[in-house]
């Protein structure tokens, strides 16, 4: 587990070849806004101070795309004095890594806007604001045909082939119908039209994340639980809020990402009051029971009832956005997550937030 020692950031600004300019060195200030919706994330960057020359090339159009990789380098391993110059075999994979090594990529976009100022007559910056896929999202086309005989994985294999161009790989894949359809069909339009359709036979919902398809029913999570406490990265207290899922705020971890699991101490979350109304209108005492592993009210209505606590501690992360200050004190991912497999009801300005 990353000791969360030593800061890692880097944006690598690239062509569509993928060659580029690596970024590790500056002052620079990023928010990202990951939602639980089929509409591309953005990222917005500000970098300090670049050359004249890199400013140019970037406000050109010379590159297209962003990534941001962020966490934490770790710690280097004691050693006795006895072993000092002597080779230390490391595990494939983890060349030039050290031990308690934590950092990922977080961001993966495409340049949409830039513009460069000032803050004062010796520090300028230029801002990149990117999307998520945005070309796949807006541009990709399908016309072609599939002859009878065909199933709604053939659909998904199609729609994949068509996606490729933008550099998409396919992610999460749901379980399809195994429905055979008797006649042929034509295929004509954007191809995020055909994914809504697809998704929607499949119980699930589709999203571009990382530069790949991840399709996903409600309750499947992309990735095994990760631990959250004081000495994993941890900050405060998890707030229990009414209609707004339980709130997470946790120094940055690659490692949780969108519709992924995290495991939280129910004992560590600070948990809500109910409102002067509901206190006074409901006979006897309110009290908190235990059904099918949330810890729930009873006599609540859903859509006023606190977000149920996890017996087990393991939640689903439906929303995360990352504030990062290379020079500063922000190095924070700020989480919306509810109990997995629960049926919480969102007031509409979670719903905005985390579907919108």
């Amino acid at each position: 587990m990353s000791k969360n020692w030593m800061r890692h950031f880097e944006i690598q600004v690239l062509d569509k070849a993928g060659e580029g300019i690596r970024l590790s060195d500056f002052k620079v200030i990023f928010n990202i806004e990951w939602n639980d919706n089929k509409w591309p994330s953005v990222a917005t960057v500000k970098i300090y101070n670049l050359s004249p020359e890199t400013q140019n090339r970037i406000m050109g159009k010379e590159f297209s795309r962003i990534k941001i990789i962020a966490g934490y380098d770790g710690m280097a391993p004691d050693v006795k004095a006895s072993d000092v110059g002597k080779v230390r075999l490391v595990e494939p994979g983890q060349e030039g890594q050290n031990d308690g090594l934590n950092h990922g990529l977080i961001y993966h976009g495409d340049i949409r806007f830039t513009v460069t100022g000032k803050d004062n007559l010796t520090d300028s910056w230029i801002r990149i604001q990117a999307c998520d896929s945005l070309e796949a999202f807006t541009m990709a086309m399908i016309s072609t045909t599939l002859e009878k005989g065909y199933t709604l994985k053939d659909v998904y294999e199609l729609l994949m082939r068509s996606l490729e161009p933008y550099g998409i790989s396919r992610g999460a894949v749901p379980e399809f119908p195994p429905t055979v359809y008797p006649r042929g069909k034509v295929f004509h339009g954007m191809v995020r039209d055909y994914l809504d359709n697809v998704a929607e036979q499949c119980g699930a919902k589709w999203q571009f994340a990382y530069g790949k398809l991840d399709m996903l029913t409600k309750d499947t999570a992309l990735r095994a639980a990760i631990v959250l406490n004081a000495n994993t990265g941890l900050i405060g207290m998890p707030q229990q809020t009414i209609g707004g899922g339980v709130n997470v705020r946790c120094l940055i971890n690659p490692n949780i990402r969108l519709n992924g699991l995290i495991n939280l101490d129910q004992t560590s979350i600070y948990r809500a009051s109910l409102s002067e109304q509901d206190v006074s209108r409901l006979p006897g005492r309110i009290s908190e029971q235990e059904n099918n592993g949330y810890r729930q009210l009873e006599g609540i209505p859903r859509k006023e009832q606190p977000a149920s606590i996890a017996t087990d501690g393991v939640y689903i992360v439906r929303y995360i956005a990352y504030s990062g200050d290379t020079r500063g004190q922000a190095w924070y991912m700020d989480l919306i997550c509810e109990a997995a497999g629960s049926a919480d009801v969102y007031s509409p300005e979670a719903q905005q937030k985390v579907y919108s």
